[in-house]
């Protein structure tokens, strides 16, 4: 799965994000725009509180989701929100095992015959705090991230 928004996900499981960085240019882009946090937090459907940790810099590793609907409310792509702000992680960490895949994952992995580098990056996706819990639940996924970056590259 070559795509934009999966190679994005990709890029943030293998770099470390300045979180400081990134909450300074959320703010200033809200700022330019004349917003309040609320408002910031009515255009992008992302809690208000959220975004104040994110400008603060201590929401911790940023959920890909809400940095793209954050993105989007601001009129800017991933990319230019996430410029120089990221570097690349000092260690590797070592590749799952398939008995150390989430359940379903391995299954899933057969039957489509994804990579290692497919199965990191979908391990590495959360949707609201939570990841799948069996194969349908996996396959779901991939689709969903197949589908939105689709429909982003048609647009």
């Amino acid at each position: 799965m070559s795509t934009l928004l999966y190679n994005r996900l990709e890029i943030m499981d293998q770099m470390k994000i300045d979180l400081a960085k990134l909450g300074h240019k959320i703010r200033e882009l809200r700022l330019g725009k004349g917003w309040t946090l609320a408002d910031l937090a009515k255009h992008s459907g992302v809690s208000k509180a959220y975004i104040s940790d994110l400008e603060n810099g201590v929401a911790g590793r940023p959920n890909i989701q809400y940095i793209f609907a954050i993105a989007r409310a601001l009129g800017v792509t991933l990319d230019d929100l996430l410029h120089d702000i990221t570097e690349p992680l000092s260690t590797t960490r070592p590749r799952k095992t398939k008995a150390d895949l989430p359940p379903g994952l391995a299954e899933l992995q057969g039957e489509l015959e994804l990579s290692d580098d497919d199965v990191e990056r979908l391990t590495a996706v959360n949707f609201r705090g939570h990841r799948p819990r069996d194969k349908e639940g996996w396959r779901f996924l991939l689709e969903t991230l197949q589908m939105l970056s689709q429909r982003k590259l048609q647009k």
